[in-house]
């Protein structure tokens, strides 16, 4: 008889067959770092460039959207991309960007919606840390099932920020839609902790993905780059109040004060986002070039990675992994992103289907 987890598993859907047939086709070229992507109601799609464009993509037209003013340099400018949960009703467009203006730092933006533009209309998060070299800014922002605005946050280089709660720098943040710490935060109401934290002790996290069935928190994270060996980039299930160990620990701890990654990978592959799709969760490669797929075997809180395996290859760096309205998953390369190699027609979003 089957095991009541292996049941559930199989009633879920949680191990699906290996990825096949999966195909890449060019949507659009000729892009700047690409950096996050945004389906609109209707067709077409936003993307972001770190330089500080917002692009529109329909019907076959490549327009500008907005343009920001931004610092752009190593990994900061303008980076993650989120629609309001009731878009269009509510008409706004979100944005993680980088600014000089006023003392360097990141913030989340929002921009009205009018069409075929979109018009800055506030910022609703500031004062996030950022430093001259550009580095470790984080910048994945995106809408969980509870309608709250989820950003991920970076150290900027300077570790103890990710354990200190008067900082939002090393964090997962979480805010409703206006900007404001969002009800039932961990930390609210806590003497000299920041309310807008969700989770802490993050190194530079790059991608959100929720379950589509359990609705739980998926988070990419990049481990460290020399100053602490090399490595254990990593895949970590976020709960609330969470703490994930960085500066303390690296990889796998077995400290009972931090959780454990779900997954990581000791000699390295530093991650771009992360997406569900087909039962399976995707995951873009930055160093790796490489979109992979994480086999997941278990139930709630008791996760397991069954199997990891390559699904797309040869187009370099990839950063932005999503599902579109359409149904089809979606990926953006990062060649020209001062890191990589750009090729004919680069950046791109390819579509997979």
């Amino acid at each position: 008889m089957l095991s009541r987890r292996r049941l559930l598993a199989g009633l879920l859907g949680l191990r699906l067959s290996r990825a096949q047939g999966l195909r890449a086709e060019e949507v659009v070229g000729a892009l700047e770092v690409p950096w996050a992507l945004a389906f609109l109601p209707g067709g077409g799609m936003l993307i972001s460039e770190r330089p500080g464009r917002i692009r529109l993509f329909r019907g076959g037209r490549l327009s500008t959207y907005a343009e920001l003013p931004v610092y752009a340099r190593g990994e900061s400018g303008l980076l993650g991309l989120a629609l309001h949960p009731r878009f269009p009703e509510a008409p706004y467009v979100y944005a993680y960007r980088t600014v000089e203006a006023g003392g360097l730092r990141n913030q989340v933006v929002r921009l009205r919606h009018l069409g075929e533009r979109g018009v800055l209309e506030r910022v609703i998060l500031d004062g996030i840390p950022a430093r001259p070299h550009g580095l470790h800014s984080g910048g994945r922002i995106a809408f969980g099932p509870d309608g709250m605005l989820y950003v991920t946050t970076g150290e900027v280089y300077e570790r103890e920020l990710a354990q200190d709660l008067a900082s939002l720098g090393g964090k997962v943040l979480r805010l409703t839609p206006e900007g404001e710490p969002a009800p039932g935060n961990p930390f609210l109401g806590q003497k000299g902790a920041r309310p807008e934290i969700y989770s802490l002790g993050h190194r530079n996290p790059q991608g959100l993905a929720w379950h589509p069935v359990t609705g739980e928190l998926f988070l990419s994270e990049h481990g460290p780059s020399g100053e602490q060996g090399y490595g254990h980039d990593e895949v970590n299930v976020v709960v609330p109040g969470g703490n994930y160990g960085w500066p303390r620990v690296v990889g796998r701890g077995n400290d009972p004060r931090y959780r454990d990654p779900l997954y990581f990978w000791p000699q390295g592959f530093p991650p771009g986002n992360l997406a569900f799709f087909r039962g399976g969760l995707y995951l873009a490669g930055l160093r790796g070039e490489a979109l992979l797929r994480l086999d997941l075997e278990g139930e709630r809180g008791r996760w397991r990675v069954a199997g990891v395996e390559t699904v797309l290859s040869g187009f370099g760096r990839l950063r932005e992994v999503q599902v579109g309205l359409d149904g089809a998953l979606y990926v953006t390369t990062s060649n020209r992103d001062g890191r990589g190699r750009p090729r004919s027609g680069d950046d791109k979003v390819l579509r997979l289907a």
